[in-house]
């Protein structure tokens, strides 16, 4: 399972373009250079000519993986809580020995994952280079076609 933000771009833009995003990204942290310009160009070229409609439904589907992203590391805590919760409850209740370990050893594996996706998605921080770009791209197009509309109409 891989974070939400590397799942969107290589659906949108392909996973060839987003190994080399992530690769100049990376490169670009470890030698200091911030410059995303590089990026920017490149996909601003591979979608500047595509139609309103679907500019505008891949700028909702990006709001919609920052929300997700947003809400997977808001509610890691109340998961961690109601694990704790869960954990102790089965632990404290005089319940049949077998019954309380498959029944622990189930809980463990279930926050075992809600840890692994919140961490892929708390830490992605290339993904989320990416992505601002990603999104500049498509302001920058919606923009666009709303000047030209404008002026197009006068």
């Amino acid at each position: 399972m891989s974070n939400v933000f590397k799942k969107l771009i290589s659906k949108e833009l392909g996973e060839v373009n987003y190994r080399r995003y992530f690769a100049f990204v990376k490169r670009s942290i470890e030698t200091r250079n911030g410059d995303s310009q590089i990026i920017f160009n490149d996909m601003y070229e591979k979608l500047k000519y595509r139609d309103y409609k679907s500019v505008k439904k891949m700028h909702n589907r990006l709001n919609d993986t920052m929300l997700l992203a947003f809400r997977i590391n808001r509610n890691f805590f109340l998961s961690f809580l109601v694990y704790l919760a869960a954990s102790i409850f089965l632990i404290v209740k005089d319940l049949r020995p077998d019954l309380t370990v498959i029944a622990l050893i189930l809980i463990n594996i279930c926050f075992i994952y809600k840890t692994y996706e919140f961490i892929s998605n708390k830490f992605c921080y290339i993904d989320a280079q990416i992505v601002l770009v990603y999104k500049a791209v498509l302001d920058r197009i919606i923009r666009n076609e709303h000047s030209g509309i404008q002026s197009g109409s006068k």
